[in-house]
């Protein structure tokens, strides 16, 4: 399939498929990988050859910025244990496993090595898209760990490559390689995260703000590769370090733009690689050293590792909740505490994706002149391993989590946002009352702006100045922006549940924009509601 036959082919399944999903009853994940595979097997589709490196130095900082940028720093702070739980010492006790297993079932050391480190991390665009139905708790704990454990990953699986290649590897080396790739990684996450800051506060063309988003996961990237750091962890950082200042010091025109751009292109980015990992089905088993037999005890041998893997999570999460129990009895600890039920969720949300492939495809074909030992049979196995989590975890997570009463949670969060409304409105209240009785003269201005009217739209008999009304509008988001800024400080208000909140501001403040651009007329269409008056919970 031609580059740009796949291209058109790709945005058009990836558009559908949320209309299928919901046809379907599966996730849209699932039905993307699925299409995939159906692609690759029609005589049309042809093989496709997904190259590791577009999608590890492009696809993966795209998805990590847009995760990491979106991820509440308060809760990755606060649950920072958990994650670093799963996201480090998960990581490397996962590989142990995988490679123990698969070296009792035939591949050498080498090879088995390499295979638990492709398919010991999570997919952060598999967490991404399936945790959306998560409490916002445990949803910061897998994304966290999704947008970490890459890092670790591809740092075993260049240890692994190179003993294979003859290099002396030792414990020590590998902790030093380990650490560095961490610590350099998050230092140059954290100056791209400050040019960046320079940028924004200095720039208000929402077009330019975009470009300056888009340049920075790049950035961070390529930097960390060129000092043999992290590239995962800096784009994290980076991110992170960014977002909260971000969001506060961009406009609103600015924020509403570039935000709209990167959820468009994460959702496209994020669906084009599960097409993309279906489609690599047929290079996959065409592999020269796979035929039919070989090819069905692969495949066998792939789903007991996907097996091995979701038991080493299972137990992983349920003992550090223990031993973290047994060990650390503060009451702040308490609070932290996860019901048994959900980190069974969290167990079953461990899904591989597309990073997995990419890494295994890395791998090179032939060392010192003479083939890779066991490439093929890692490539078909961790092609299994991500079609059987992907399937098999992702179409069953919606019971899952139906079973965990997950939703209970998800409307503590509810209520929040619903009492966080309740108080932007009173502030809005307050401020329109104390501006009547400022401004007496004012009066009709404060009634009208109270029943929400459009500002060209006048009562019967009322005699409304349109800028002062604009100007009353102005103060009245600023003060609502004050009030809201006030109950994050205060610590009544997460990162995300800020955010939400403040998109509906955006829209009030983007509105207002547009029409002090516009003539005003006498009359104009009926009034629509703003964030003054709505009630209800924000999108």
């Amino acid at each position: 399939m031609s580059t740009h036959v796949l291209l058109v082919v790709t945005t058009v399944v990836v558009a559908l498929a949320p209309a299928l999903a919901r046809r379907a009853h599966l996730p849209a994940p699932s039905v993307l990988f699925l299409l995939g595979c159906a692609l690759a097997v029609l005589p049309p589709g042809g093989q496709v050859h997904l190259e590791p490196e577009f999608v590890l130095l492009v696809l993966l900082p795209v998805i990590l910025y847009w995760e990491g940028y979106t991820t509440s720093v308060q809760h990755a702070w606060r649950y920072r244990r958990a994650i670093l739980l799963t996201a480090v010492p998960l990581v490397i006790a996962t590989a142990a496993v995988v490679a123990v297993t698969a070296h009792a079932l035939g591949l050498s050391w080498t090879a088995a090595w390499i295979l638990g480190a492709v398919v010991a991390p999570t997919d952060a665009s598999a967490v991404a898209a399936y945790s959306r139905a998560l409490p916002l708790r445990l949803t910061s704990i897998l994304r966290g760990e999704s947008l970490i454990n890459d890092g670790t990953a591809l740092v075993l699986l260049g240890i692994a490559v190179s003993a294979a290649g003859g290099a002396d590897v030792s414990l020590a080396s590998a902790s030093g390689e380990l650490a560095w790739s961490y610590a350099g990684g998050t230092a140059v996450g954290a100056l791209v995260a400050a040019a960046g800051l320079l940028a924004v506060r200095r720039v208000r063309d929402p077009l330019v703000l975009g470009a300056v988003s888009v340049a920075e996961p790049f950035a961070a990237s390529v930097l960390a590769e060129t000092v043999h750091a992290s590239g995962v962890v800096a784009v994290v950082v980076g991110a992170l370090g960014i977002s909260r200042a971000a969001r506060r010091a961009v406009p609103a025109a600015g924020r509403l733009q570039v935000h709209a751009f990167w959820e468009t292109t994460s959702w496209l980015v994020n669906g084009a690689l599960f097409v993309l990992v279906g489609l690599e089905a047929r290079a996959v088993f065409d592999s020269p050293g796979v035929d039919g037999g070989r090819a069905l005890q692969l495949v066998g041998q792939g789903l007991l590792l996907a097996a091995v893997i979701v038991a080493v999570r299972v137990v992983w999460l349920f003992l550090t909740a223990w031993l973290v129990r047994l060990l650390d009895r503060r009451p702040v600890q308490r609070e932290l505490r996860v019901p048994w039920r959900l980190r069974v969720v969290a167990a079953w949300s461990g899904m591989r994706g597309g990073v997995s492939l990419a890494a295994a495809l890395s791998v090179p074909v032939s060392v010192g002149g003479t083939p890779f030992p066991g490439r093929d049979a890692i490539l078909v196995l961790t092609f299994v391993v991500v079609g059987a989590t992907l399937l098999v975890q992702g179409a069953t997570l919606p019971a899952v989590i139906r079973w965990a009463h997950a939703h209970d949670s998800q409307d503590e969060e509810t209520a929040t946002l619903t009492a966080a409304m309740g108080t932007l409105s009173q502030a809005a209240d307050e401020h329109l009352q104390r501006h009547a009785e400022e401004h007496p003269g004012d009066r009709d201005v404060v009634e009208h702006l109270r029943r929400h009217l459009h500002p060209s739209r006048t009562g019967a008999g009322e005699q409304i100045h349109p800028e002062r009304l604009r100007q009353l509008r102005r103060s009245t988001l600023a003060r609502q922006h004050e009030v809201l800024a006030a109950m994050v400080r205060r610590g009544e208000l997460e990162d995300t549940q800020m955010w939400r909140l403040q998109e509906r501001l955006d829209l009030d403040e983007a509105l207002l924009l547009a029409e002090d651009d516009l003539p005003s007329p006498a009359s104009g269409p009926p009034a629509q509601r703003t964030i003054l008056g709505a009630s209800g919970v924000p999108r």
